[in-house]
């Protein structure tokens, strides 16, 4: 009988994010506050969403932000050990500095 490799980041019991849920964090950010965006990328798995950018375009040409929610895992794209989202600010198309913008632990987001 073959079992079932379990992602060695993720415990069994732990609450995955729900799309909506992730997206209710996204809307509270700063970045994202009355902003028009655009979903870029989009990973689910049999567990749920576990990747999802979307770009914030800046004022002038070439800036933007770009936030990446990834559940904490290991996927084709990476891996990470803690679920969060992330902000990478760019300047003429180029990335110019990044933060953590909220991460999620023991069931509870914070927003940093």
């Amino acid at each position: 009988m073959e079992t079932e490799k379990l992602n060695s980041f993720e415990a069994e019991s732990e609450h995955i994010p729900t799309v909506e849920e992730v997206f209710s964090i996204l809307h509270g950010l700063e970045e994202l506050k009355g902003k028009q965006y655009e979903e870029t990328f989009r990973r689910e798995d049999e567990k749920g969403l576990y990747l999802l950018e979307i770009v914030i375009l800046g004022e002038k040409n070439g800036e933007a932000i770009e936030l990446r929610y990834m559940r904490k895992g290991e996927y084709p794209e990476g891996q990470t050990l803690t679920t969060g989202i992330h902000a990478v600010y760019y300047k003429n198309n180029i990335p110019i500095s990044g933060t953590s913008a909220a991460k999620y632990t023991d069931g509870k987001w914070e927003i940093l």
